[in-house]
């Protein structure tokens, strides 16, 4: 396939945080990385399973690859699906306004987490989409480190921000930095207004990179932006 020259840049996490994954069950489903489906809850029940992932084969790394090179991958995708004896139900990837063009996927009925991690980087992905709560909480599973962003980048980030959300970001380590520039504009305004937090308001926690922690206070959610096992920044 390719190799990746370093880690993954933070605003192409941002893109798959926001990207839709759509199932093509008897009704689409579209799924969002940080929301629970009920809908997909009801499926894998009635499928007998308690575990999924949305995986796709096209665009190694998020590098642009020809149609025919996507067909054949993802078709190589499907035939190790079927060998290690999953059902799968057919999908796509997509940003929500639907400008850059579907990325045919698969949704792996009831495969473990370290299978879909080994067929992510067997077809050399920066992510794929894991569903392992009773809920159906879909979570972003990155395969390789966050990229360092460059000073430019962050001083354009910065730009956009309020003054005082400024004056919170100066306080934050690079890496925290990084993290911070993946997630929406609603949660950076979120970590980046510590002084308007309620902390007894349930807010959802996550990892940095969409796993899902349960639900809690804000004084659960103490303010660290680094991933578990995602810690490192490529260099």
């Amino acid at each position: 396939m390719t190799s990746p020259i370093s880690g993954i840049p933070p605003f192409l996490i941002r893109a798959y945080r926001e990207a839709k994954f759509v199932v093509n069950d008897s009704k689409p489903l579209a799924l969002f990385v940080g929301q629970s489906n009920l809908e997909l809850s009801r499926l894998l029940i009635a499928q007998g399973v308690t575990t999924a992932a949305f995986i796709t084969a096209h665009n190694p790394y998020s590098d642009k690859f020809t149609d025919v090179d996507n067909a054949k991958a993802q078709s190589s995708l499907i035939r190790d699906v079927v060998a290690l004896g999953f059902k799968y139900i057919d999908g796509y990837g997509q940003d929500v306004a639907e400008e850059w063009p579907k990325e045919d996927s698969v949704l792996i009925l009831g495969i473990t987490e370290s299978q879909a991690e080994h067929l992510s980087d067997k077809y050399s992905q920066n992510a794929f989409v894991w569903i392992g709560t009773r809920d159906a909480y879909v979570s972003l599973r990155l395969r390789r480190p966050i990229d360092a962003p460059s000073d430019e980048d962050i001083n354009t980030w910065v730009v956009g921000l309020s003054s005082k959300q400024q004056l919170e970001a100066a306080k934050l380590s690079k890496t925290e930095k990084a993290w911070l520039m993946t997630v929406s504009d609603r949660e950076q305004a979120h970590w980046l207004s510590p002084a308007d937090w309620d902390l007894n308001k349930p807010w959802p926690l996550a990892k940095p990179d969409g796993s899902s922690m349960g639900i809690g206070t804000e004084l659960d959610r103490i303010f660290k932006i680094i991933a578990a096992g995602q810690v490192a920044i490529a260099r």
